[in-house]
């Protein structure tokens, strides 16, 4: 079987996020079949993907939609085609799929929606979301199978038009190996998040409920780490000092797994005050920590986040509320001590090796049907 797969970005792309590792981690675990994707990298240096081959068309995501044009042959070559829907949807794959009769899978991460008018100006928001929707829409009428990695998601997509038929869920999975235990705890209380440092992160909200948590727990420290939008950053840098707890907030850029792994095996609570999650994998590794989650309940991280059993999710704005829970979990040791453990219960049902075997099941069902 040939399966040509479009991705706006690739694996080896430096902004490459969650889509792009879940479905690298999908792909690598396809035996036996042929498997060529489109993609777009600005990498000098580029490693050529285990398992598949992968051509890249443009240096940007921006101009991979015009750039892949030029590669419309190899739908017709194909015996099934993917697209992974990880900015927005490109329309022509569907529509040449469906005129030379191809089966076709869409793989959507999550519905942006309004958490685009965090990060865009507001012209420019309002034309992606109503560009978003109403692709989607034409997605559905046209009956496009859709595999996504959570139910929020597959809620979004039932009420936009799709019929439950044509959607199935297809779970993250984890990489990440901790063997820590309480005593890896950091002896102070120690509040982490790690991820993309971006507005529709809110972690001005983080911020603010650490000032109340200082309060209380004035030994407690906060790292936030990831991937940072400058501007973002230096906000938030700003924010601290006005907040009077700038000794007790470091910022770190850029971490390595190594150092990632230590930051969540060392953690009390990890907070995540996302505007919206397709499926946040961060939480899912630090509960594989034994770390306790405290964010909003939010689409995506109520499918992440067991409220009340590995961590506490409040009412979706509310930074005070978002406050009293880590302030819960940092004084009370023994309920700290059982979230630890139900977290890292929970995090083991994720695994690759068992989304890779649905994603194969999935891709036979419509190419068979």
């Amino acid at each position: 079987m040939k399966i040509l797969v479009l991705s706006p970005r690739s694996i080896n792309h430096s902004r490459a996020g969650g889509a792009e590792i879940y479905l690298n981690e999908l792909l690598t675990r396809v035996n036996n079949h042929e498997i060529i994707v489109l993609s777009s990298s600005d990498r000098r240096i580029y490693i050529q993907p285990k398992s598949y081959l992968e051509i890249i068309v443009a240096k940007n995501e921006f101009l991979f939609p015009f750039f892949s044009l030029q590669y419309l042959s190899l739908i017709k070559q194909a015996d099934i085609v993917i697209e992974s829907i990880s900015k927005f949807p490109l329309i022509f794959p569907l529509i040449v799929s469906r005129i030379i009769k191809k089966p076709f899978i869409g793989i959507i991460y999550h519905i942006h929606g309004e958490s685009l008018f965090k990060e865009l100006p507001f012209i420019v928001a309002f034309i992606l979301v109503v560009y978003e929707k109403l692709a989607l829409k034409f997605y559905a009428i046209l009956g496009a199978p859709m595999i996504t990695i959570s139910k929020s998601t597959q809620q979004e997509l039932e009420n936009i038009g799709f019929s439950p038929e044509k959607i199935t869920v297809i779970p993250v999975g984890l990489n990440i190996q901790c063997q820590g235990t309480e005593l890896s705890k950091s002896d102070r209380p120690l509040i982490v998040y790690i991820g993309r440092i971006k507005k529709y992160k809110r972690l001005d909200h983080l911020l603010k409920a650490f000032a109340i948590v200082k309060e209380t727990a004035p030994n407690a420290s906060c790292i936030i780490a990831g991937k940072a939008d400058e501007k973002v950053l230096v906000q938030l840098e700003k924010l601290a000092k006005r907040l009077g707890i700038e000794r007790n907030v470091s910022f770190k850029k850029d971490i390595s797994e190594v150092q990632k792994v230590g930051l969540l095996t060392k953690a009390w609570v990890y907070v995540i005050p996302s505007t919206k999650e397709g499926f946040s994998i961060s939480a899912l590794e630090a509960q594989a920590c034994g770390t306790p989650v405290v964010g909003y309940a939010i689409p995506g991280l109520v499918d992440c986040v067991k409220n009340g059993v590995t961590g506490f999710l409040v009412r979706d704005g509310d930074y005070e509320a978002l406050a009293q829970a880590i302030k819960i979990l940092l004084l009370n040791k023994d309920l700290r001590l059982k979230m630890s453990e139900n977290a890292k219960v929970h995090a083991s049902n994720f695994q690759w090796d068992i989304s890779a075997k649905k994603f194969i099941l999935t891709i036979n069902r419509w190419l068979y049907c």
